[in-house]
Order: structure tokens, then C-alpha cells, then sequence
């Protein structure tokens, strides 16, 4: 059995929402968090549950998906010290995919509304979230243009922020 400085040094080593964090940091954020348990086959959210809790992995898989056209399209396959779940974090939003176990999995569970209570573990855990998406964002970018150049119709960029700059219009 690993032991908890073994764990620590694992996480740090490991998890990228963790970059630039010390020790005293990683302390800090997991006596506001939880371990979470999840048996092969169980769903640990369902796209449309409303929760703003992320998940860092410690051991297991992890798969994130959603249905298109009856199909399940799987769109991560995680495993030890890769998160999910930021999207619930950051934005006050129901949940935009699936994510189930696909093997007994441990993780940590950092809760949003417990983040206040460690601020400079939060602004750490926050700025790798962005650094994190904005990648993800970039690969996006990537496979759009990719799709676009293989024939396939380009989405309609007047769409991005629509939703957002309705919501400030109507406050």
C-alpha cells in the first residue's frame, strides 16, 4: 500500500491540473476533496446531471461520452492522472457528456463549492484548467479545419458565443 507522501509526489508528478503545485498546495486542495470509488460500468455522471465537481484519476479508466444518432461516440479514454469534469467546475451548466468506468477506478473528487476555502490552490487548479483547454481547444481548431479540407461542411462560426451574448443581453 502506497503510502501518503508516495501519493502526493505521484499526483504532482503525474496530473497536469496539478503543474506548479507544492506540497503545502496539493494538502491544501485534497482536505477540501474526497476520494471517489467507481466499480467497472458504473456511470459517474450522465450528460444533462447538474454537478460542478472535477475528478483527477488515481488509478483506472475512465471513457467520456455522449449519443449521437443512437450511437455512443466515445470522446476520451483516461486514465491515472488525467482529469475530467472541469467543464462542471467552471461553468454553471448541466453536464455535456457521459463518463463511466472502465475498469474499478479511484479518483479524486475536488468539490467547486469547497474551492473558496483554498484560494491559491484554486487559482493554481484554475490556470491549469485554462492552459488544458485552451490545447484541447487548439486540437478542436485542427480537426475542424482537417474535416473542412476532407470535404466536410465548416459549423457556423456566427454560433460561438451566441448563447453567451444572449444571456448578458437579457440581464
Amino acid at each position: 500500500m502506497a503510502t501518503d507522501v508516495e501519493i502526493f509526489n505521484k499526483l504532482l508528478a503525474l496530473a497536469k491540473c496539478f503543474k506548479g503545485f507544492g506540497a503545502n498546495d496539493l494538502r491544501d486542495l485534497l482536505s477540501i476533496s474526497s476520494k471517489a470509488i467507481w466499480r467497472t460500468g458504473d456511470n459517474v455522471f450522465l450528460e444533462g446531471d447538474q454537478c460542478r465537481d472535477m475528478y483527477v484519476i488515481c488509478s483506472g479508466k475512465i471513457n467520456v461520452w455522449r449519443k449521437a444518432g443512437g450511437e455512443i461516440v466515445s470522446l476520451a479514454r483516461l486514465s491515472e492522472g488525467e482529469s475530467f469534469g472541469e467543464l462542471g467546475l467552471i461553468l454553471n451548466e448541466e453536464r455535456s457528456a457521459c463518463a463511466t468506468a472502465l475498469e474499478d477506478t479511484v479518483a479524486i473528487r475536488i468539490y467547486y463549492k469547497r474551492l473558496h476555502q483554498v484560494p491559491t490552490a484554486a487559482s493554481l487548479l484554475y490556470r491549469n484548467i485554462a492552459k488544458d483547454l485552451a490545447e484541447k481547444l487548439k486540437i478542436a481548431n485542427n480537426i475542424i479545419v482537417m474535416q473542412t479540407q476532407m470535404g466536410a461542411e465548416p459549423p457556423h462560426l456566427e454560433t460561438i458565443g451566441v448563447r453567451h451574448r444572449h444571456k448578458t443581453t437579457q440581464a
